[in-house]
Order: structure tokens, then C-alpha cells, then sequence
């Protein structure tokens, strides 16, 4: 375009300048014509009067010949008049200097109607030069004129327009700071000019705590104006530092929004790690400070991620993933901290990559399995249920623990189609026990959040309860308290549809989360299981005595079952049989066993074998460890 309109320029700046002195010339041509052919015609009839008048004698009458072609125009320009007889011998001539001849008219001269000779007019080019050449210096001016005015004003509305349009591709339009593109670019040179300086650069990627509650409880709108309020407060913080570390020639911050709500800083020539940090500190402070927005207080946080080059040593795509790494164990410390990178994180990071990797297509090579563990009623001494509990054995590692790899699948949401697996195993193991008349146990399964929130759930839940034949009563879904602090509709719905199917619902590791009894009044829960923690120390410790004597009544008071989880010891179950809990659950029963493990336990505890039916005896102490049969080859 910018050629384009250079070459529209010089075409109308040129045609112009030639265009000017051209119809000058031109029109000044056919002027001298028009008036030298007049000149020759009246003059031409002036000479013929003098001739008819002394036909024998005007050739020598000069005088009077003089007389009449020394009359000039009133242009005053010079000319050359000739008097020629027929044969072109010059009778009489005046010549005012002409010098260079631009033109001549002839006219007949005439003698009583006879032509006696000629009349010549000629005229001097000079004057018509004098008068090109100043038009054509006009034009030549003129036609630069013309060509400013059209390659500057265009080329000057394109170039803003370009302008415009760069910065609108390089700059986040809410924010105005640089997007991913251009810090991507500044990074790279950033990086560049570190190495070529031989001084320390860092790189800050900063993420905002709770960004997500602001949007869905304040709206859009508040969530931009904190972006905005963020961004000049990041500008703020980042100011030229006037420590050892930098220099005044050294390159300003960076400061960009990569999107969401995701913040870089470069800062180039850092100087030490502690004044990195200092910085750090600084923006968290300056982050925590209180917004009022649209007359609302909205408190908003950070958590910072630190990577150096190249301390770090790697590439600018690495850098900034080792930044973002870091920043993702600062929110993993508990959030508003300043994590830097270290190599140990990258390990840790690659481990979880490979994790998620080997999930992906773990459950199709069946390398999933459930392991059982039984669950007593304290009143009866029956066994009553089993809760089923994931495994996963890795090839070329074994039995992974469930809190390394459950995490994992909620994500990457392989959780979904692995937890419908186990929901549908576990029924089918419920049904193939009762058609070996094993006891008629409940099933108690775990659902996770994102399971939770699949609107599918309940669908699967009926599909398997009808598939498998098992009563809804005996499946006893596990919930975590924090899924039901979430009071919103898709909550009350799914507990709705798990209540029309009939199945149970039961509270795990109840006292861990943010308990609360609203939620324990407003949704239809069947059990509250307490967590082992408070169990663990009973009934040495008075504090945990306390919690789990206050949550048993609680939950009494509410007509829900307590189930005890963790009892490992005589002393743990007779305090709790005190409390009147209805059932326990613990390594004092049975530790968790694979399906062929746990068909053996059941079938041994209906023949009444004395080892399995000790414990609900007062007096009995559990055996250390079951017989050898009983025991799963991975624990």
C-alpha cells in the first residue's frame, strides 16, 4: 500500500509539473501565430497601398517604407519585418534584435491586383521561454505541492492506521499492557541482551488468587475493572529500581497480560534473588490492598512464580514455563506466597507429566483395580459394608498411592470415565457376591468434584443400579464437605436425583473441610463418616475426644449414622462404642483388599471364623495380622 500510494503521488506530482509548462508553450505558440499572421495581413496591405500608390518608385521610397513597418503591437516584443520582391530579393528589412526566430507569417504583397512581392513578420523565441520557464518552475513546485500533499497526508492516515492496527495485535485491549505476542518477542530480546551483558534477568508470572469468585459473584464488568486496577497497580510497582542491580541504561519492565488473569513481569539487570523477591513481596502487598469497585469492597490476592536466566539455563518457551510452574506451587503453598524455580520443582513437574501420561489409557489396559475394606455395625457385630477404594498398578512400578495419582485424573478429567468404571465395578462385585450368598453388604463409592458436577451422574447411577440388579439402598455415595458447601443449583439438583433414586449419601472425613450445618439441614445425608485424624490420638488426646465426642452428637441430634474411620486399636474402638457410633471401619477390622482377597475375608467371616468376629467382643484384643490367605499381595 505505502508503494502504491508513493507511485500515485509521483504520477499526479509529475503530470503536474510537465502538464504546466507544456499548455503554457502550447497556447503561447498559438498566440505569437494568431498575432504575427494579423501583423502580416494588415501590413502586408499597408506595403500594397504604398506600392499602387508609385508603382515605378516604391522600391526606393524607404522612408516611407520605414515608416510603416516600425509600428509594433502594443506586446512590445521583438520582431523581424522583410520586404521581398517575387524573386525573395530583400527590398527593405527592420529588425529589433530577434535573434532566435520561434515563428514567421507571410503576406502577399500587391501592385493594382498583382502580386508584387512578399511581406515577412517573424518573432523573437525569448520572450515565450522566459514565460515557459517560469511556468515550469511554477509547475515543477506545484507538482511537488501535489506530491507532499498526496504521500504525506495518506501515507500519514496509513501509518496511524497501521500504527493502530500493530498495537491493537501487540496490546491487550482491556488493559492496554502487551499481550502474549509482543512480550514473547521482549522476552526473547530481553534474553539476548542478559546473555550479551553478562547481568541477571528474572521473570515473574503472577496469577490472582480468587479471580474466579470475583467474576462469577460481581459480575464481568467488576472483574475487568480489578484487571484494570491490577495492571496499573503492577505499573505502579514496577518502577526502575535503584538498587546495585541495575544500571540507568538498563531496559525498563515489562509488564504484559498473557490473558485471564495472568500477569508477567520481565525485569531485566535483577540483581540478587533477595531483591527479586523484595520485588515480589512488594506486588503481593500492593495486590492485597482492598478495591472499591461500583461501591463494593473486593479483596483480591497473587501468587507468584520466579524463574532466572540464566540462572535458569534454557530458552525463552522453557523460561516461561519454568515461571509458570512455579507459580503453580506457590497457589500448592497455600497462595499470596513468591515461589522460584529450582530444579526439584522441574522434577517434580516431569513426574507429574509421566503420571499423566501412563493414566491416559490405563483403564483400557486394565491396570485399574478396586481394593475392598469391610465396615462393622458396633451394635450388632455384623459386617455391614465395604468401601471400594481405587488402585492403580503402574508397569515397572507397582501400587501407586491413591494421593499421587488422584489428582492427576480429576486434571486432566480422565476422573470422568475412571470413576464410572469403578462405580459400575463396584456394583458388579456387590451382585457377584450376593450370587455367592456372601452377606448383603453396602457399597459405598467415592465421588469426586468433577464427577459430582457431571450432569450425567445420576443417569450412570440408575443405569448401573438397574444393570447390576442391586437394591439403591445398599450404595452409599461418598461426598466430600466441600462439594456441598457449594449451595447452587446443580448441588441441590444431582442430591435431589440421588434421593429420587434412593441411594445413600454419606459425608467423608466429616471435620477436615469447612463444616457447617447448614448444608447438613438443607440436603438429605444419610452418614457422617469421621475422619481418622481425630481418631487417631483418642482417648489419650482431650482435644480430639472433644471433636469426635461433639461430631458424634451432632450427628445424632441430626438422626444421621456416625461411621469411625482409622480404628487401629482396642482402646480407639471402646472409646468410640461409648459414644454410641453405629459403625467403624479401620486396619483393627480388615485392611483394604483386592476382589479375590475380600471374597475369602466374607466368606471366612459367614463361616464365623473366631479371628474375624474377636474384635466385637469387649474383652478380645485384634490379632496383629490376619492369616497369611487373607492377605492382599499389595497394601
Amino acid at each position: 500500500m505505502e508503494r502504491l500510494l508513493t507511485w500515485l503521488a509521483w504520477v499526479f506530482g509529475g503530470a503536474v509539473a510537465l502538464l504546466l509548462p507544456t499548455v503554457v508553450a502550447y497556447t503561447g505558440l498559438a498566440s505569437q501565430r494568431v498575432v504575427l499572421n494579423t501583423e502580416a495581413d494588415i501590413n502586408g496591405r499597408l506595403v500594397s497601398a504604398l506600392i499602387s500608390a508609385n508603382p515605378e518608385l516604391w522600391k526606393v521610397e524607404t522612408l516611407r517604407m520605414a515608416e510603416l513597418l516600425r509600428q509594433r503591437p502594443s506586446d512590445k516584443v521583438a520582431e523581424r519585418r522583410v520586404v521581398t520582391d517575387l524573386e525573395g530579393q530583400i527590398i527593405f528589412e527592420t529588425d529589433d534584435g530577434v535573434g532566435l526566430q520561434v515563428s514567421e507569417a507571410r503576406a502577399q504583397v500587391y501592385d493594382a491586383g498583382q502580386p508584387a512581392g512578399w511581406l515577412i513578420v517573424q518573432r523573437s523565441i525569448q520572450p515565450l521561454l522566459m514565460q515557459t520557464a517560469a511556468f515550469a518552475l511554477a509547475g515543477v513546485l506545484l507538482g511537488f505541492s501535489i506530491f507532499v500533499i498526496l504521500k504525506r497526508l495518506p501515507m500519514a492516515a496509513l501509518r496511524r492506521a497501521q500504527q493502530r492496527l500493530h498495537h491493537e495485535a501487540t496490546h491487550d485491549a482491556l488493559t492496554g499492557l502487551p499481550n502474549r505476542t509482543l512480550f514473547l518477542d521482549r522476552l526473547e530480546q530481553a534474553m539476548g541482551r542478559a546473555q550479551r551483558m553478562r547481568r541477571p534477568m528474572a521473570l515473574l508470572f503472577i496469577d490472582l488468587d480468587h479471580f474466579k469468585d470475583v467474576n462469577d459473584s460481581l459480575g464481568h464488568q467488576v472483574g475487568d475493572e480489578v484487571l484494570r486496577r491490577t495492571a496499573q497497580a503492577l505499573q505502579e510497582c514496577a518502577q526502575v529500581s535503584t538498587s546495585p542491580g541495575r544500571r540507568a541504561n538498563d531496559g525498563a519492565f515489562t509488564i504484559a497480560r498473557l490473558g485471564g488473569d495472568e500477569f508477567t513481569v520481565i525485569v531485566e539487570s535483577a540483581g540478587s534473588t533477595q531483591q527479586t523477591l523484595e520485588l515480589g513481596e512488594r506486588i503481593l502487598k500492593r495486590l492485597q490492598e482492598p478495591q472499591s469497585i461500583a461501591g463494593r469492597q473486593v479483596f483480591i490476592g497473587g501468587s507468584i512464580g520466579v524463574a532466572l536466566f540464566p540462572q535458569d539455563n534454557t530458552d525463552r518457551d522453557a523460561l516461561l514455563r519454568q515461571a509458570d510452574m512455579a507459580m503453580y506451587r506457590a497457589k500448592e503453598l497455600g497462595r499470596n506466597h513468591v515461589h522460584f524455580f529450582n530444579e526439584e520443582l522441574n522434577q517434580s513437574v516431569q513426574e507429574r507429566i509421566n503420571l499423566e501420561h501412563d493414566l491416559r489409557g490405563a483403564l483400557e489396559r486394565g491396570e485399574f483395580q478396586l481394593h475392598f475394606q469391610p465396615k462393622a455395625d458396633l451394635r450388632s457385630g455384623h459386617i455391614c459394608g465395604c468401601e471400594a477404594l481405587l488402585r492403580w498398578y503402574r508397569p515397572g512400578e507397582g501400587l501407586v498411592r491413591p494421593d499421587r495419582f488422584i489428582s492427576a485424573l480429576e486434571d486432566s478429567r480422565l476422573i470422568l470415565p475412571v470413576g464410572a468404571w469403578v462405580l459400575s465395578a463396584a456394583c458388579e462385585q456387590l451382585a457377584t457376591w450376593d450370587a455367592m450368598g456372601l452377606p448383603p453388604v453396602s457399597m459405598a463409592v467415592n465421588l469426586s468434584a468433577r464427577q459430582f458436577k457431571s450432569p450425567e451422574l445420576a443417569g450412570q447411577i440408575a443405569d448401573v443400579l438397574r444393570r447390576t440388579g442391586i437394591a439403591p439402598h445398599r450404595l452409599e455415595l461418598e461426598l466430600t464437605e466441600s462439594l456441598l458447601m457449594e449451595d447452587n443449583e446443580l448441588s441441590r439438583d444431582t442430591l435431589a436425583q440421588f434421593a429420587q433414586l434412593g441411594v445413600r449419601v454419606a459425608i467423608d472425613d466429616f471435620g477436615t473441610g469447612h463444616s457447617s450445618l447448614a448444608y447438613l439441614k438443607r440436603f438429605k445425608v444419610n452418614t457422617l463418616k469421621v475422619d481418622k485424624s481425630f481418631v487417631r490420638e483418642v482417648p489419650h488426646d482431650p482435644d480430639n475426644c472433644a471433636i469426635a465426642t461433639a461430631v458424634v452428637a451432632l450427628a445424632h441430634s441430626l438422626k444421621l449414622d456416625v461411621v469411625c474411620e482409622g480404628i487401629e486399636k482396642p482402646e480407639q474402638l471402646a472409646f468410640m462404642r461409648t459414644l454410641g457410633c453405629e459403625a467403624i471401619q479401620g486396619y483393627f477390622l480388615a485392611r483394604p483388599m483386592p476382589a479375590e482377597a475380600a471374597t475369602v475375608w466374607l466368606g471366612l467371616y459367614r463361616a464365623g471364623d473366631p479371628e474375624l468376629t474377636a474384635w466385637f467382643r469387649p474383652v478380645a484384643a485384634r490379632p496383629e495380622q490376619l492369616h497369611s490367605s487373607l492377605q492382599p499381595a499389595h497394601v
